[in-house]
C-alpha cells in the first residue's frame, strides 16, 4: 500500500463525484485503483459468493451495526468494512487488499471512511430524486384528473380538486396550447409555471409534445409570455382560445387546438382562435330534445355484468373517440382493443355506423347538446333548416368558395370516404400526395384543424348537409 495518500486531495475527487449520476461506481473505481485491490458496496442478506467466507460474520456485524468498522485479513491479504450509513441493514463497503502481509495505513483507513460517507451521500441523493420523481408523476395524474373533470363538464369536483393543488381554477379561462419540439415538453412547462402563477398547467395525456395551460381569461401576461416563448424560439408553436366559462374548457381545448394548427404555419409561431359560430350555440334552445331521442339508447343503458362499462362510461368514450379518434386510447387509460370493444358496443345500442363521418358529426352535435329542454320529436333536417343554420353553414364553407373549385369537392369525397385519405384519391382519381395537399390547403383557408383531432371535419360536414339542397328528410333523424 501507498503510505502517502494525500487524503485531502483524494477527497475532493470523491465529492466531486457525488453530483454524478453514476457517482457510486465512480467511487468504487477510484478506490479500487488507488488501492490496488477489490473494492465492492455489498448488501449483507444478498452477499451470496461476493464476499470471502472469513468475513461473512464480520460483514454481518458492521452491517447491523454491531461494530463500527473491521479490519481484519482474508489469506494474509488486509481487508476493511465499514458500514455506508446508519441503522441495522446497512450497506457495507468492503474492500479487498492484494498484498499478502500488509495492512491498511491511516491514511488509507480515513479516505475509506470519507469515500463510505460520499457514498452515502450519493445513495441519498438517488433516493431523495426518485422520491421527487414519485412525487412529480404523482402530481401530473393529479393534474390530468383534473383536466379530465373539466373536459367532462364536472366542474364543481374540479374546483375542489384544484384547490388542494392550487392554483384555483377562475371563472372565465382562456386555454393556451403548446407544442413543443423534440424533448422540449418538461422545458415548455417549468417556463410557464415559473411565469404564470395563477395558470393551471398540465402535459397533454393525448398528444405527448404537447403542454396545457388554462390561465385566468383577463391575464394578458400568460398570453404574452407564450406568445415570446414561440417567437424567440422555433421548437415551439402556441395557439390561444377565446376566453371561455370554466365549464367550457372542452370547447376552448379544441379552440386552441384549431389556433395552433394555424399557428404552425405563422412566422411568429402563434395563432389566437377566430371564431366561426358554433352550431350547438344555435341549437341549444331548440336542440335538446332531438340530442336526448338520439343518445337515448346510450344513456338508458345498463350493462348485464356489474364490470361491464356502464352508460356513464360509454358515454366518456364515444366523446374522447370523437375528439381524439384512436388517440382515445391514451386519453381515457385503456387497451385499445378496450376502446374498440366499446365502440363497437355503441354503435350497435345506437343502430349506427361509427365509421362514417356524418354519423360522428350528428353525435358529436348531440353530445354537446344534451341535458336540455327541446321538442324530442324534431328532426336534425328540420333543425339543420333553419335561416340561423343555413347562414352558419354558409359561414364555415364561406372561406373555400371562389378558391379551387376542387377544395370542396375534394371536401366531399373526403367525408362520403370515412376521411381516409387513399379512397378519397382513388375516387376523384388523383394521388394520395394531392388529396393530403388539398386538405391541408381547406386548413389554412378556414383556419381549422382537419386532419389531426379534434378536427372541424364535424362542422364542415354539417356545414355541407346544411348547404345541399338536395339533401334527403328521410336518411337523417
Amino acid at each position: 500500500m501507498d503510505v502517502g495518500v494525500d487524503v485531502a486531495a483524494e477527497l475532493r475527487s470523491l465529492l466531486h463525484a457525488v453530483t454524478a449520476p453514476d457517482g457510486e461506481r465512480i467511487i468504487v473505481s477510484r478506490l479500487a485503483r488507488r488501492l490496488t485491490g477489490r473494492v465492492a458496496v455489498v448488501e449483507a442478506s444478498t452477499a451470496g459468493d461476493a464476499v470471502p467466507a472469513a468475513i461473512v460474520a464480520d460483514l454481518t456485524a458492521v452491517s447491523d451495526g454491531r461494530a463500527a468498522a473491521v479490519s481484519t485479513q482474508v489469506d494474509g491479504c488486509p481487508a476493511y468494512l465499514l458500514p455506508i450509513g446508519a441503522g441495522a441493514g446497512s450497506p457495507v463497503l468492503m474492500v479487498l487488499g492484494s498484498e499478502p502481509g500488509q495492512r491498511f495505513c491511516a491514511e488509507e483507513r480515513d479516505l475509506l471512511t470519507a469515500a463510505a460517507a460520499c457514498i452515502g451521500l450519493v445513495r441519498q441523493a438517488r433516493a431523495a430524486r426518485h422520491r421527487q420523481i414519485r412525487l412529480e408523476v404523482a402530481e401530473a395524474h393529479n393534474r390530468e384528473a383534473v383536466l379530465h373533470l373539466l373536459m367532462v363538464g364536472a366542474t364543481a369536483a374540479a374546483r375542489r380538486a384544484a384547490a388542494a393543488l392550487g392554483p384555483r381554477l377562475p371563472d372565465m379561462v382562456r386555454l393556451h396550447l403548446v407544442e413543443c419540439a423534440g424533448r422540449r415538453v418538461d422545458d415548455a412547462a417549468r417556463r410557464a409555471a415559473a411565469s404564470a402563477d395563477t395558470a393551471w398547467i398540465v402535459r397533454c395525456p393525448v398528444y405527448t409534445r404537447h403542454v396545457i395551460v388554462i390561465a385566468p381569461a383577463e391575464d394578458a401576461t400568460v398570453a404574452g409570455m407564450l406568445r415570446e416563448m414561440a417567437a424567440d424560439d422555433p421548437a415551439y408553436h402556441v395557439g390561444s382560445s377565446l376566453a371561455a366559462p370554466l365549464g367550457k374548457v372542452a370547447s376552448a381545448y379544441r379552440q386552441a387546438f384549431h389556433a395552433l394548427s394555424v399557428a404552425r404555419h405563422r412566422a411568429d409561431r402563434y395563432a389566437g382562435f377566430r371564431a366561426r359560430g358554433e352550431l350547438s350555440g344555435l341549437l341549444v334552445e331548440v336542440g335538446a330534445g332531438w340530442a336526448a331521442r338520439t343518445l337515448a339508447p346510450l344513456l338508458s343503458y345498463r350493462p348485464a355484468r356489474p364490470q361491464d362499462p356502464d352508460a356513464d362510461e360509454l358515454i366518456a368514450t364515444l366523446t374522447s373517440w370523437l375528439d381524439f379518434n384512436s388517440r382515445a386510447a391514451r386519453h381515457l387509460k385503456v387497451h385499445r382493443n378496450t376502446l374498440a370493444a366499446r365502440l363497437r358496443q355503441i354503435g350497435s345500442l345506437l343502430g349506427d355506423d361509427l365509421a362514417e363521418v356524418p354519423t360522428q358529426a350528428r353525435l358529436a352535435l348531440a353530445l354537446q347538446l344534451r341535458g336540455g329542454p327541446g321538442d324530442p320529436t324534431v328532426t336534425l333536417d328540420e333543425l339543420l333548416a333553419s335561416p340561423e343554420c343555413r347562414s352558419w353553414a354558409e359561414h364555415q364553407l364561406e372561406p373555400l368558395r371562389g378558391s379551387d373549385p376542387r377544395l370542396l369537392d375534394t371536401l366531399r369525397a373526403w367525408i362520403s370516404h370515412r376521411a381516409q385519405i387513399a379512397p378519397t384519391a382513388e375516387a376523384l382519381r388523383v394521388s394520395a400526395s394531392a388529396v393530403r395537399k388539398r386538405l391541408l390547403r381547406i386548413e389554412t383557408l378556414t383556419q381549422r384543424s382537419l386532419l389531426d383531432s379534434p378536427s372541424a371535419r364535424y362542422d364542415l360536414a354539417l356545414a355541407l348537409e346544411g348547404c345541399d339542397p338536395a339533401r334527403s328528410t328521410s336518411g337523417r333523424r
